[in-house]
């Protein structure tokens, strides 16, 4: 995933339990949400998630590190 570009746009379960986790960790930027489908304040709560683990610059930026995901623990979401 390294250098991929946000799909933004896209929507998923996965997006919302995420937006509620970092929210949860004080990392939320959110204005409206968390929600299903992924939004530049998604990016911009994750990349804060990031530098609170201690990244920076470029290596703070989207996608999400294997290493933050799992410390960020988003449930899996409910199968239909």
């Amino acid at each position: 995933m390294k250098g991929s570009r946000p799909a933004l746009g896209k929507s998923s379960p996965i997006f919302t339990a995420m937006s509620k986790r970092l929210v949860a960790e004080g990392c939320g930027r959110y204005k409206v949400g968390p929600g299903p489908v992924l939004g530049q304040a998604d990016v911009e709560s994750y990349e804060a998630w990031q530098r609170a683990c201690g990244f920076t610059g470029s290596s703070a930026k989207w996608p999400p590190r294997r290493s933050t995901w799992d410390l960020l623990k988003v449930p899996k979401p409910a199968s239909p």
